[in-house]
């Protein structure tokens, strides 16, 4: 049995994943969706500091409620690649396959603020690592256009805790580097986006990856054609 563990990205929470995970339990799959500490409707922790290790914590923390006998694919979109890629450090014989959807990717000693793709200015040295940063609602141009999931979206978008993004991951695990790792990007994701930093560095490795037909936020607006990859990849 395989069991999806989805991480979502900046603003979201695990419902970002709801059309993904419903198509997925259909066809008989284990589905594990978390929300973030710090992303959660109404949090508590606004003035307070996240760090990246609150996240991996809930990374693990979701697949620990997986059985035994699972195969674990972890799935990460966009900023969901800096946590997850830390948790393969300490958790990468449990899980099968890693899938990254547009996602920011960091090597060794690198934050998700050094991330940005080269032309987008480095963020301020200063920033207070309390600061949740506000969400930008969604619309045509971010490649929705069904009036329902856009009020869908917008009703639960979230402020993003700064904070992991501040913690540089440490990546010193060769079990880490053996678990099968799958690249993919939206053919419409702006170049602006950190994900485009990642997708750089893959080309100077000579690393392959795949390009999806569609815009950032795929697995909302194309559910099916992201379960098509997951489940191919």
């Amino acid at each position: 049995m395989t069991t999806f563990v989805l991480v979502h990205g900046a603003f979201r929470g695990g419902w970002a994943w709801d059309k993904v995970r419903d198509e997925l339990v259909l066809l008989g799959h284990t589905v594990i969706a978390p929300t973030l500490t710090g992303c959660e409707p109404d949090t508590l922790r606004v003035g307070t500091r996240v760090g990246l290790a609150e996240w991996v914590q809930d990374i693990r923390q979701a697949m620990s409620t997986a059985t035994a006998d699972s195969e674990i694919v972890l799935v990460a979109h966009s900023q969901a690649g800096i946590p997850v890629r830390q948790v393969l450090e300490t958790d990468s014989g449990k899980i099968k396959r890693v899938v990254y959807l547009d996602a920011a990717v960091p090597g060794n000693g690198q934050r998700g603020v050094d991330l940005n793709p080269p032309g987008v200015p480095a963020p301020p040295a200063d920033l207070d690592p309390t600061l949740m940063i506000p969400a930008r609602p969604v619309g045509p141009e971010q490649g929705f256009v069904d009036p329902e999931l856009i009020e869908f979206v917008n009703s639960r978008l979230v402020p993003t805790p700064i904070g992991p993004s501040l913690d540089a991951v440490t990546l010193r695990s060769t079990d880490a580097q053996k678990v099968p790792a799958t690249f993919a990007f939206f053919s419409q994701t702006p170049q602006t986006y950190p994900c485009q930093y990642t997708r750089l560095h893959l080309d100077d490795q000579g690393i392959s990856y795949a390009v999806l037909d569609g815009p950032h936020d795929s697995p909302m607006v194309n559910a099916h054609m992201v379960c098509e990859f997951l489940l191919s990849s």
